[in-house]
């Protein structure tokens, strides 16, 4: 059995795979901070932009409002009294900027992290939106980038690199190429350098679940990974999607769905007010509606909770489903057993 937490961060990422062999994958950090705060850290958590980003709601106006970006989740946090660790096997940064990087250095002080993934970017930030991210986080990622401070495992992967260490936590790494991340450095478009991650744990005797970590990947991304024929046709028919870019629509194609075809597509809270919320097929769960969302995969169907009694409640109900219940192993509300195609 493995659990994903995909965590409510006001407009960044972050999600938390607990993996059946007892290893801990944090992918990208956002609303992140300890007890111990900077006169730094507590201007931007006090800021206009980040007021801004908590009552800033992106739901369309066909859908409710449940009001879950008003509580967001700290995963420093989280993972100490819901996952109960402080040990990290690996962290993924997707990609570098601040809204997958918010809170990093408060991270590693709280946290042993033994591996770090990251990519081979060369980009320079001296703004900070107006205060809504704090500088020491960025200075810290670039001395992390640079070599000059952690003495664990830092790693650049690049779509096809195969190590044994995370094969046996069954990740793929679909994205970047190097030539995606040579690009990106040319371009200053960091988004299509981004990690794009395949998680395929074991479903019984019938093959292995498919999903997938999207990060930012944009356009490009995309065409370079349904290139690869092998990886297409993984990539057909997944069962859950974490939608790029929060769920923004930033004019992108939405071509690469044709291949994916998911049943559930989970959406961050897109800052931008074109959410493609439409876009996707199927069910469409977003962190404003339901909060916190975790996955327990099991060998024979997915579990899906969430931390919002209210969103439970309206999608059981519209599905003919009982009342939500209570599940305090996960703190949570079960809304749907997912058993595969």
């Amino acid at each position: 059995m493995s659990i994903i937490h995909f965590l409510n961060v006001l407009e960044g990422d972050c999600n938390i795979i607990q993996h059946d062999s007892g290893r801990i994958s944090v992918i990208d950090i956002s609303n992140a901070y300890d007890e111990d705060d900077t006169p730094e850290e507590t201007a931007v958590r006090n800021s206009q932009v980040r007021h801004l980003m908590q009552n800033r709601t992106m739901i369309p106006s066909n859908k409710k409002d449940y009001q879950q970006k008003k509580s967001p989740d700290n995963p420093i946090e989280y993972l100490k009294n819901a996952v109960k660790t402080r040990e990290i096997f690996r962290f993924v940064v997707t990609h570098p900027d601040m809204d997958h990087l918010d809170g990093i250095k408060d991270l590693f002080n709280n946290f042993n992290i033994a591996c770090f993934w990251d990519t081979n970017n060369k980009k320079e930030l001296t703004t900070f939106y107006n205060g809504g991210y704090n500088k020491a986080d960025w200075d810290f990622y670039k001395d992390l980038r640079d070599k000059k401070v952690y003495n664990g495992i830092r790693r650049s992967y690049v779509q096809g690199d195969i190590y044994n260490y995370f094969n046996l936590d069954y990740l793929t790494i679909l994205a970047p190429t190097k030539e995606l991340v040579d690009e990106a450095n040319r371009t200053g478009n960091y988004n299509d350098s981004s990690f794009v991650l395949l998680y395929e744990p074991p479903r019984g005797t019938v093959g292995n679940w498919k999903i997938v970590f999207a990060g930012d990947s944009e356009d490009k991304t995309w065409e370079t990974i349904l290139n690869n024929d092998d990886l297409k046709r993984r990539l057909t028919n997944v069962d859950i999607l974490f939608a790029p870019h929060h769920g923004r629509d930033s004019g992108r194609s939405y071509k690469f769905l044709d291949v994916l075809e998911p049943l559930y597509t989970l959406l961050g809270n897109a800052s931008s007010e074109h959410l493609a919320y439409n876009c996707y097929p199927k069910t469409r769960i977003t962190n404003n509606q339901a909060g916190y969302i975790i996955l327990n995969i099991e060998t024979h169907s997915i579990g899906i909770y969430v931390k919002n009694f209210e969103f439970a409640r309206d999608f059981r109900s519209r599905r003919n489903y009982s009342e939500p219940v209570y599940n305090p192993q996960f703190n949570g509300y079960l809304i749907e057993v997912y058993f595969g195609r």
